[in-house]
């Protein structure tokens, strides 16, 4: 039986907040329009979606994150998001946002 070879898969980082007092705005426009749009670029697989724990003391620089699952380069990926045209919501800081490719080092470590 041959096996067939998979595309490589990356990640891409997204660490995002809200504008100041806007977060419930936010975070309906941002799971429920954004990250649809994204899903339907080219290379984009998935996205898991993160904020940061209840516990967490409010200094912490990022309140959200997504990591997406591309398939290719993350780099590429990204220069891909950018160049879309998607339409950004004035409740998004786009000052604090942050984008970083990251791509798999060696094999997943399993128990």
């Amino acid at each position: 039986m041959t096996e067939e070879l998979l595309p490589p898969r990356e990640m891409l980082l997204a660490l995002v907040n809200p504008v100041e007092e806007r977060d419930d705005v936010f975070r309906t426009w941002y799971w429920d329009t954004h990250i649809p749009q994204v899903l339907e670029l080219p290379g984009f697989i998935a996205a898991q979606r993160y904020r940061t724990a209840s516990e967490e003391p409010a200094s912490v620089s990022h309140q959200y994150a997504t990591i997406y699952e591309v398939e290719g380069s993350a780099s590429s990926a990204r220069d891909l998001l950018f160049g879309a045209g998607l339409g950004m919501s004035p409740d998004l800081d786009l000052s604090s946002m942050v984008f970083v490719p990251f791509v798999a080092e060696g094999n997943p470590i399993l128990p």
